[in-house]
């Protein structure tokens, strides 16, 4: 079986960037945790300074589904709340 890639890309709103930023940067060390995890990388626009981007690959669905039931999930959805105009997930498949 394949392993599921995904792009979750969010954009904090004005003045917001640097809690943005640290609710991101606390998802790190525990995601690798997760089991299920292969890759979980967090990146920035570099043209756009108050958009975050995750690059992450799973296992499995099952494995994203547990992820997304953890405490730190929970907790940055709530360390989000009002602060972002944007949060887009795109499953993407590696052509080459």
């Amino acid at each position: 079986m394949n392993n599921i890639r995904l792009i979750a890309t969010i954009v904090a709103k004005e003045n917001y960037e640097s809690d943005v930023l640290s609710a991101c940067l606390a998802m790190i060390k525990p995601s690798h945790q997760d089991e299920g995890c292969i890759q979980y990388e967090l990146h920035k626009d570099t043209t756009q300074p108050r958009t975050f981007i995750f690059f992450e690959i799973w296992e499995n669905q099952s494995a994203i589904d547990k992820h997304n039931e953890t405490a730190h999930m929970k907790t940055f959805i709530g360390n989000l709340k009002d602060k972002t105009d944007s949060l887009e997930i795109k499953f993407i498949e590696k052509l080459a």
